[in-house]
This record gives C-alpha cells, sequence and structure tokens, in this order.
C-alpha cells in the first residue's frame, strides 16, 4: 500500500532503511489502514504507487524528494507536513540528503466503525476534506509538531514490543489528534468567500455523482464564467473541478470494487461513466491499475 511498506517497495539498492509499522487492526482503529516511522540515512528510487486512503506524511528531520505522475516534483523538508489524497500516483526519490526521520498514516475514513473515535457525520467530511488537497508541504505548527515525535516515540516503543492497553490507547488518541489538527490547519488557511463556492460545488457532485457533469454545468450552478470556476476553485482546492470529479468518481469505484462483485459496466454507470471502457481508462490513469487487478488485490 505505502512506499514506507518493505513489500511494496522496489529499491535499486540495499539500504539501511528501517520501517516500524502498526496496523489499524491492531490499533482497534478501522478506519487507519496503518502506521509507519523510520529512520534512513540514503535513499533510493521507489516503484509507483498510490494508496486506497489518504496519507499524511510527517517529516520531522531531514529532507526527501516525491515525484508524481504528470512529472510534478516537490521536496519534503524536516519540520513539514504532507497530505496524499487517495489514489494518487506518487514515488519517493533518492535525494535524501541528510539522515531523516518520517512518520506517516494511512486511513479511510469511510471504513470507520460506528464504535469508532468519529461519528459518521464527521468521517465523511473527514473524507471529503483530505480528498480535496493536493499534495503541497506545509510548516507543521508547534502542536503538529508535538504530537508527530509522540507518534514517532510510540511507534518505536510498539516495535520495541511494549505493546500494553496504555500504548495502544496513547497510539490511537495521538492519531486521531493529527488528523484532526491537519484538517484544521489545512481548513483555517483557506479565503471564506472561496470555501463557501467550493463546497457548494462539491455537494452538488456528491449529490449527482451517477448523472453526467459538464464543466458548463457547475459554472452555471456557481454563477460565474467557466474560466472564473477553474481559477477559483483550483485556488481552493488545489485541483481544477474535472480533476477533483473524477477523483472522486474512482474513489466510489474502488469501494465499490472493494466491497461488493457488480459487473464493471454496473460500477461504471454507477459512478457516472459513459461506459466501461471509459471507465478502465480513467481508473487506469489515476491508480496505475485496471479496476479489475484493483479488485483481485483488495
Amino acid at each position: 500500500m505505502s512506499h514506507l511498506q518493505p513489500e511494496k517497495t522496489t529499491f535499486i539498492n540495499p539500504l539501511p532503511v528501517k520501517d516500524l509499522l502498526v496496523s489499524g487492526k491492531e490499533l482497534g482503529l478501522p478506519m487507519v489502514d496503518f502506521l509507519a516511522a523510520n529512520h534512513r540515512f540514503s535513499a533510493g528510487p521507489m516503484s509507483w504507487h498510490s494508496h486506497d486512503g489518504h496519507e499524511i506524511l510527517l517529516l520531522l528531520s531531514g529532507s526527501t524528494g516525491y515525484e508524481f505522475r504528470g512529472g510534478r516534483k516537490l521536496q519534503l523538508q524536516g519540520g513539514e507536513i504532507m497530505v496524499m489524497p487517495s489514489g494518487t500516483m506518487h514515488r519517493g526519490q533518492k535525494d535524501v540528503r541528510q539522515p531523516s526521520t518520517l512518520c506517516a498514516i494511512v486511513f479511510d475514513p469511510s471504513h470507520q466503525s460506528r464504535h469508532g473515535l468519529f461519528t459518521k457525520r464527521e468521517c465523511e467530511g473527514l473524507d471529503r476534506h483530505f480528498e480535496q488537497r493536493t499534495p503541497h508541504p506545509a510548516t507543521m505548527n508547534a502542536g503538529t509538531r508535538h504530537l508527530a515525535k509522540t507518534l514517532h516515540s510510540l511507534i518505536r516503543q510498539h516495535a520495541a514490543g511494549k505493546k500494553t492497553d496504555g500504548l495502544l490507547a496513547a497510539l490511537r488518541v495521538t492519531v486521531a489528534s493529527i488528523i484532526l489538527e491537519t484538517a484544521r490547519h489545512n481548513e483555517q488557511s483557506r479565503p471564506a468567500t472561496q470555501l463557501s463556492m467550493a463546497a457548494h460545488l462539491i455537494d452538488h457532485i456528491e449529490r449527482h455523482l451517477a448523472e453526467p457533469i459538464s464543466m458548463d454545468a457547475l459554472a452555471s450552478q456557481a454563477r460565474i464564467s467557466r474560466a472564473r470556476l477553474f481559477a477559483n476553485f483550483k485556488r481552493e482546492t488545489g485541483m481544477s473541478p474535472n480533476d477533483w470529479l473524477q477523483r472522486r468518481r474512482i474513489k466510489a469505484a474502488t469501494d465499490l470494487l472493494r466491497t461488493t462483485n457488480r459487473k464493471l459496466e454496473d460500477i461504471a454507470a454507477a459512478c457516472g461513466f459513459t461506459s466501461a471502457s471509459y471507465f478502465c481508462h480513467v481508473f487506469r490513469k489515476y491508480t496505475g491499475t485496471t479496476p479489475g487487478e484493483h479488485r483481485r488485490k483488495a
């Protein structure tokens, strides 16, 4: 699932990398796929991959690079945080210039149970929030830095065999706090007027996901020109409205592929794609795999 998992990561040369993993099942958090912490002194190119859930990357120290499909590259520095929305194709780069210490949380709010830390409504809000993000480094505030250090320490204690109820409880609280703090920090950085416009359109998309949705129709819904629609929506969410729509449809499709045996034609129609062939084309573009391959791996 993640570039932090040894079985899913392809390195060119053997490297002194120590990956520490904690599963969400062991934590008792259905929404969490896994937690990871590592400390690496060098790095090598990793294989292209994406996650079914969102990933929060917290770099405590050092420097590391990431590359995205389409050629976009960026650098993550010590003290910075970055969110990878579900389905984002990416890979790590071999440009760690100094020892780096990294924590990661991969989670899918739609998997939370009614006995979890968040209510169903809160999980739906978190899922929509993180789905809108475009990967971009941001400086951690003091609270997030403290939580990241705590998370790294707790994962190390877990790896050392100190798997007490108190430790697992502390991990659950720390993970939930990081998710909420990340969402709150991102929300506060948004202009209120643009958030209102984007939130209105996103709500419209959610209610009409299985129907044809054109960019002209969205512009009309927002009562602005097509050019302003693209500019305002991208400024607010970090992506174009069409990109957001396609990602949301792919997210809905991955959920159906994982939880049902419905035919691809039925899933394509339920998620707003005009044909099964177009659905397969878009699915591969955003995930790097075919729907059939994704279902077999689920």
